[in-house]
């Protein structure tokens, strides 16, 4: 039986440690002592130095009690969105929340939090398992950074459950999108707004007129598409110059993905052209689609160890990128599983405490069932 207590405890503590993206150091230090005591040889990578990280990707691994069992991974990133500093935590005894003066961290401290608890299990019991191993990623809410940047060598495993989505627990998110970001800086001419306006070109005038003839929002059911930036002047009184304007698509369809950025694309070096300025549109591949059937014994494993432990199951596709997208990038064949937690990324984030403890239960009963689907 899942000691739950202990779970809670771990659970609270790492939300009470402040690790924004790039700022992990205290997190992957925490969970190391723990896998120590569990009897886990781990290691960290340089990752993080590439992109101004203070820490790397932390990889542990359990030894096999039975070299015939399968190898499983899983997968949690120890990065928070923003900071948290000066979180208040509020539980009511059924779920945990902040104040509302900042974010609660579930995303994705429950997912860290479980595989402590799973690595303490591993270490309490008798329960036969062939190789395991942890990964705690940084950097992720970003835009992956940690695992774009991760020593793959460091890896055995070929199967990952990423313990990383809001759904309910039982729930097994098998797909993701590609997504693009896309950078459009707009020259126009400075000039005097109140003497001489008529010899400018007003770049932020440019800029808006491409957003506002381009399909944004949900293009449809495979593709969508956002700006989320503008940037552009420097005073009221001149007419600006310049302005970068960010966004992004995303779809399942590469197809449908490279049309949705060639439509930005034009509208922004249209708009310019036609208004007297110039554009500049950058594209940058963000991450790729994966698709891993139902039928795949992954899948079915996690969908029966719901069961197993009375958790309504279902299979979802996700609008969103994650750890998985990558691992599945290189080869490592990687659902999501639903954590439980509400409202990610704002200050009303919360967690049923009866999420966490059956999200701990449920990966628990993975390695159990595991010797059934993987032969």
């Amino acid at each position: 039986m899942m000691n739950r207590q202990r779970l809670l405890k771990t659970f609270r503590d790492l939300l009470m440690i402040d690790s924004p993206s790039r700022e992990e150091g205290k997190v992957s230090k925490y969970v190391a002592n723990i896998l120590r005591e569990c009897g886990f040889s781990f290691r960290r990578d340089k990752g993080g130095h590439a992109f101004g990280g203070k820490c790397g990707n932390l990889v542990a691994r359990l030894p096999a009690t039975d070299d015939s069992l399968p190898a499983l991974m899983f997968v949690s990133h120890m990065d928070t969105v923003v900071s948290n500093s000066g979180l208040q935590i509020v539980f009511d005894g059924k779920t945990l929340k902040s104040d509302g003066k900042t974010i609660l961290g579930a995303d994705d401290k429950a997912g860290v939090a479980v595989m402590c608890e799973l690595a303490r299990e591993l270490s309490d019991s008798r329960i036969p398992h062939g190789p395991i191993e942890l990964l705690f990623s940084v950097a992720e809410e970003p835009g992956l950074l940690g695992l774009k940047h991760l020593d793959f060598s460091l890896l055995n495993g070929e199967t990952a459950f990423v313990l990383d989505s809001h759904t309910p627990v039982g729930s097994v998110v098998t797909s993701a999108p590609s997504a693009v970001r896309i950078t459009a800086t707009i020259f126009g001419k400075a000039a005097h707004a109140g003497v001489e306006p008529e010899k400018g070109v007003n770049s932020i005038a440019i800029a808006s007129a491409a957003v506002a003839k381009m399909r944004l929002g949900r293009i449809d059911d495979e593709t969508t598409a956002n700006i989320g930036i503008i940037n552009g002047g420097t005073a009221t009184n001149i007419v600006p110059e310049k302005t970068i304007v960010k966004g992004e698509a995303r779809s399942f369809s590469k197809r449908k993905l490279a049309r949705q950025v060639a439509h930005m694309e034009t509208q922004f070096t249209r708009c310019a052209k036609e208004r007297g300025g110039r554009a500049e549109v950058k594209t940058d591949h963000d991450f790729t689609t994966f698709a891993i059937p139902p039928e795949e014994p992954m899948v079915q494993l996690a969908l029966a160890a719901a069961r197993k432990i009375r958790r309504k199951t279902s299979i979802q596709k996700s609008g969103g990128g994650s750890d998985a997208n990558v691992l599945n990038e290189h080869g490592v064949r990687s659902v999501i599983l639903g954590m439980g937690y509400t409202s990610p990324h704002t200050e009303k984030e919360a967690i049923p405490v009866a999420s966490l403890y059956a999200a701990a239960e449920w990966i628990l009963e993975i390695v159990r069932q595991s010797p059934r689907f993987f032969g």
